[in-house]
């Protein structure tokens, strides 16, 4: 991923965390070089960092408890199934889904999928589909980003 050695602070946001590596290895903002391993790298910390908040196990109720939990939901479903139905109306950039966690604050939501796509085109703070469509909770957040 990165010219020289890096050790991500995993305290840290992802986007500052992206900016230190690319200042460590001169890659500059508007190279395809830095789009690339921008993109490389976020869909490593948030594959990490997702799995170790909620794990990859679709039929973890705990995990999925606790992601409506966080996203803010009051009242929160019993079966695997209602926490899915509850989650389906959130749009949120999985990228602020695990800084937020990390910080212990609620993540920024969108009041539609073409809100949240165009945030997640303006930030760059775009995961790569393939792996969220590795991960079955991930994928309850997939939004289409471009097309």
């Amino acid at each position: 991923m990165s010219d020289t050695a890096f050790e991500r602070d995993t305290t840290a946001l992802l986007a500052s965390e992206f900016r230190r590596l690319a200042l460590a290895n001169g890659w500059s903002k508007k190279s395809a070089r830095y789009k690339d391993e921008r993109q490389k790298f976020y869909g490593l910390a948030v594959a990490q960092d997702f799995n170790a908040f909620w794990g990859s196990t679709e039929s973890r109720l705990a995990a999925w408890q606790d992601l409506c939990l966080h996203l803010g939901i009051a009242e929160v479903p019993n079966s695997i199934k209602g926490c899915k139905q509850a989650l389906k109306p959130i749009n949120v950039n999985l990228i602020d889904l695990v800084d937020s966690k990390r910080q212990d604050t609620k993540p920024k939501t969108f009041s539609s999928e073409a809100a949240c796509a165009e945030y997640t085109r303006k930030t760059g703070k775009i995961f790569p589909k393939a792996r969220a469509k590795a991960n079955p909770l991930l994928r309850q957040f997939l939004v289409v980003v471009f097309g």
